[in-house]
């Protein structure tokens, strides 16, 4: 998909900049092709992601959420979840999201910025931020995991190319969407407000 795109809208070896905007999920998708596009590397500028799992779904204060997550694992069988929770292995190091942080790819972009808020669970703060949380640092079983994830993903990216926004949304209406988190994490496709304010006042990422 990726080269279909840059053959329709690059054709003729055109092409400058290469810039991946990703939502939830999606940024672990970009994550995951990065490795089959390397001939595209060196036109590689912006990554930013908008509330991506990146660290996987291990710290997360909603009980209920968490049940939710239980649920579908356990009787949908979900292999996304398994993976997302770090549960699809027996080993956390041979586990897909462990894996996937040790891709290269990340450090080719001129830009890294992600894109996250508290009152999302769906996507928890600190994996979306990939920052090592107060929670990981406790964890004598899964924090060195945690931990080692977030130095394999921005090792090698330059801290002053690196850009973390923490977005604070004023929601109104209080129903379960909004206690689970799903309201916040909706709100990073649907307000208008944050993605003019992205482009306005961080124009030049992208141009």
């Amino acid at each position: 998909e990726v080269r279909q795109f840059v053959k329709d809208w690059a054709p003729g070896g055109s092409l400058s900049r290469l810039s991946f905007v990703a939502h939830s999920l999606g940024g672990l998708i970009v994550r995951a092709a990065l490795p089959h596009l390397k001939d595209l590397w060196e036109h590689l500028y912006l990554f930013m992601t908008l509330s991506s799992p990146h660290l996987g779904y291990m710290y997360n204060s909603n009980k209920l959420v968490d049940a939710g997550m239980w649920v579908l694992k356990t009787w949908r069988r979900s292999l996304c979840l398994q993976q997302l929770s770090m549960t699809d292995a027996k080993e956390p190091r041979d586990c897909f999201i462990y894996k996937l942080s040790k891709e290269q790819g990340l450090s080719e972009f001129k830009f890294v910025a992600l894109v996250s808020s508290w009152q999302d669970n769906y996507a928890p703060f600190d994996s979306a931020r990939i920052e090592v949380s107060s929670k990981a640092a406790q964890d004598a079983k899964f924090g060195p995991v945690f931990t080692q994830m977030a130095k394999n993903l921005l090792g090698k990216v330059n801290p002053r190319r690196l850009i973390r926004f923490d977005v604070n949304y004023k929601i109104p209406e209080k129903n379960l969407d909004t206690f689970i988190g799903r309201a916040a994490h909706i709100q990073f496709l649907e307000n208008q407000v944050l993605m003019r304010m992205l482009l306005h006042c961080y124009a030049p990422l992208f141009k």
